[in-house]
């Protein structure tokens, strides 16, 4: 006698095929196996109506294929990156330095007396509108005339950074030319998303020459007739 086949089970939950045992609900989150004509296990077994089960299953983007480089989006990680250094810079400032000592003038005795200021609070201001500044940059770095603006921002901080490596020391002329170079990189890449853009991608990228489908082979001749049977002999 041939054994008969294991009966499959769906969690509709965790989208997860299991062979059906003694238990009606999924092990990993507690959800009531289904059937795979939609029936739930219990409903089955017990006899009770079937209900509408919500599958949770994989859902697959229609957003069509593009292809290319997004620059917009390079440009935008790229001020990310630069907003993140510029605030971390502020909080190292504020723990290295918290506070400084200024010298004041006593308008009573006329005296010098020194003062000491913190800085903290007024940092953890320029912090918090640091944030707010680069985030509104972030967010129209997608408009053209805001990248516009950003590239002429970073040519000019480039030909006034040029003008007076003359005069710095060694160890500030370092530090000039690596910003020098950031910010090539980054007119470079504010370029690019004025003349690059990315475009749909065509039906067949990648996919190779076209398999040629045989043509279905066409039906045998029909049988033939049967023989004429032999006369009996005289």
């Amino acid at each position: 006698m041939a054994a008969t086949a294991p009966l499959a089970v769906c969690c509709p939950t965790c989208w997860k095929w299991s062979e059906l045992k003694s238990s009606t609900i999924c092990k990993r989150c507690g959800s009531p196996l289904v059937l795979p004509d939609g029936r739930r296990v219990d409903h089955a077994r017990d006899g009770t109506a079937p209900t509408a089960v919500a599958w949770n299953a994989p859902t697959v983007s229609l957003a069509p294929l593009t292809v290319g480089t997004d620059w917009i989006a390079i440009a935008r990680w790229i001020t990310m990156a630069y907003a993140a250094l510029q605030i971390l810079g502020i909080f190292a400032i504020a723990l290295l330095v918290p506070s400084i000592t200024i010298p004041v003038q006593d308008p009573n005795t006329g005296t010098i007396v020194d003062q000491t200021l913190n800085l903290r609070p007024f940092l953890a201001l320029v912090a918090f509108v640091a944030i707010i500044f680069y985030a509104v940059i972030v967010w129209l770095t997608k408009y053209g005339v805001a990248r516009a603006i950003v590239l002429v921002v970073v040519v000019l901080e480039a030909l006034a950074a040029v003008s007076r490596i003359s005069t710095e020391t060694s160890t500030a002329v370092v530090a000039t030319i690596v910003s020098l170079i950031c910010d090539a990189g980054f007119a470079y890449v504010l370029v690019m998303s004025f003349v690059s853009h990315p475009r749909p991608a065509p039906a067949n990228t990648g996919a190779g020459p076209a398999l040629s489908i045989a043509a279905a082979p066409p039906p045998p001749p029909p049988a033939p007739p049967p023989l004429v049977p032999f006369p009996p002999p005289q």
